[in-house]
């Protein structure tokens, strides 16, 4: 695919329809054209031209100018992605305000446990677990791969936000990321992280998680399936009432106690 061609598609991809799309990348690789040169370059009809070049105007992407016959002019590249970025970004101020409204105000939690069956659907849920912690979260990460850059910045916001976090690992890079990162978390290991780690028939415990003593999450790691891509799966529940999150609470908890020792107490009645 040639760059036009590129461009082209990227557009329509945007909201511009073929037509518009392509008379406007004509008018880029051309100082200014009436209807019939813009159509040969765009290789469309010169009729579909003046209705197309039209819209574009309205959308502040062409310029006109009047004579016989009319030119027309692409606004610079610079100005057409600040007016193509605002558009696209106010489609997701209008579907996010549109949920937000469809939303019921109030959602009791769910005593399930949801199963997520894709590492970058994992992070996801990872990340929104996190955005929702208020008070203190708790994560054991056994594989620097499960270390998401997106999961580095929401931990980074958690903590100046004032909630406290616990990472248990044996995974030096990890303990490296955390500290490069400049995240203030207390780094632990415990006799149950270093059984886990050593474990080596798949799959393997990835990560856990818990928030406020509520939302829990634990993922497991099977062998790769594409080279570089971890291939995760885990189950999540946000009602500590169910059975699987009150295990996990309880065996975290239990760890950070052992281990931890007196910061987390010291945190547990804050």
């Amino acid at each position: 695919m040639d760059e036009a061609q590129a461009a082209i598609s990227a557009l329509e991809q945007l909201g511009l329809t073929a037509y518009e799309a392509r008379c406007f990348v004509a008018l880029t690789r051309i100082p200014h054209g009436t209807a019939k040169e813009v159509g040969k370059v765009a290789d469309i009809p010169r009729s579909r031209v003046y209705e197309t070049v039209e819209k574009l105007q309205k959308k502040g992407l062409v310029a006109m100018e009047e004579g016989e016959p009319r030119t027309y002019q692409s606004v610079s590249i610079d100005s057409a992605i600040r007016i193509l970025r605002k558009e696209y970004e106010s489609y997701f101020e209008t579907v996010e305000r549109s949920l937000r409204q469809l939303e019921p105000a109030y959602k009791e939690a769910q005593q399930a446990v949801w199963a997520i069956s894709a590492h970058e659907q994992v992070t996801g849920r990872v990340i929104d677990i996190v955005d929702g912690a208020s008070d203190e979260l708790v994560l054991i990460l056994l594989d620097e791969g499960l270390l998401d850059e997106d999961v580095v910045a929401a931990l980074a916001d958690a903590t100046e936000r004032g909630v406290t976090l616990h990472v248990g690992t044996v995974v030096e890079s990890v303990r490296e990321r955390i500290n490069d990162a400049e995240i203030d978390a207390v780094i632990f290991t415990t006799g149950l992280i270093e059984w886990f780690t050593s474990m080596s028939e798949s799959p393997q415990i990835g990560r856990l998680l818990m928030a406020d003593r509520g939302p829990v999450l634990v993922s497991a790691t099977h062998d790769e399936q594409l080279p570089g891509v971890p291939n995760e799966t885990a189950a999540w529940s946000d009602g500590i009432d169910h059975g699987f999150a009150t295990f996990t609470e309880r065996v975290l908890t239990y760890e950070l106690k052992e281990n931890v020792g007196d910061v987390y107490d010291e945190t547990e009645t804050e």
